[in-house]
C-alpha cells in the first residue's frame, strides 16, 4: 500500500490517470534529485537527450520532437548555450534557422541524464519481475494511445 494513500481521494486512488500523473511527479523529483548536482534538470536534459539520440538538428525541429513549445525551448537552449552544453550556429540551407548541436560537455551531460533516467527506472520497477514490467510498459502504452484517441 502506497505510504501517501490516505492523503488521495478514494476515487483518485484507483485512477489509472491520477496513478500515472502522480508517478510521472514522483519519477521527475527522483530524476531532478540526481541531476541537481551536475547543474542540471530534467527540463534541461530532455532537449540534450533528443540531440544527442538524433544528432545536430534545426531549432525548429528540436521544437516539433519535443513536447517544449517554442518559447520555452529557446530559453532552455539558451541556458544550455550559456553552460556550453550545446552550441547554435546558422544552418547551411536558410541562414534565417539555428543549427543547434551539442558540445563535449553535452555529451557528458547527456550520459548523466541516461544514466538518471535508467537509475529511476530501476528503482520504480525495483521488485517487479521482468515480465511484469513489460506488462506495466504494455499497459501505459495502451493508456497513453487511449488518451491521445
Amino acid at each position: 500500500m502506497p505510504k501517501h494513500e490516505h492523503q488521495i481521494h478514494p476515487e483518485a486512488a484507483v485512477a489509472p490517470g491520477y496513478l500515472a500523473n502522480h508517478a510521472a511527479r514522483v519519477f521527475n523529483r527522483l530524476v531532478d534529485a540526481d541531476l541537481r548536482p551536475h547543474g542540471l534538470s530534467l527540463s534541461l536534459i530532455g532537449p540534450i537527450m533528443l540531440l544527442s539520440w538524433k544528432g545536430p538538428m534545426l531549432q525548429r525541429d528540436l521544437v516539433r520532437s519535443s513536447a517544449v513549445k517554442q518559447p520555452a525551448m529557446v530559453a532552455l537552449l539558451d541556458k544550455l548555450e550559456a553552460m556550453n552544453m550545446v552550441q547554435r550556429s546558422p544552418s547551411v540551407t536558410d541562414g534565417r534557422a539555428a543549427m543547434v548541436e551539442l558540445t563535449r560537455e553535452g555529451h557528458d551531460a547527456a550520459a548523466r541524464g541516461r544514466d538518471a533516467l535508467l537509475a529511476a527506472n530501476a528503482k520504480g520497477t525495483a521488485g517487479f519481475s521482468s515480465q511484469e514490467a513489460a506488462m506495466m510498459v504494455q499497459l501505459f502504452q495502451r493508456l497513453i494511445e487511449n488518451f491521445e484517441r
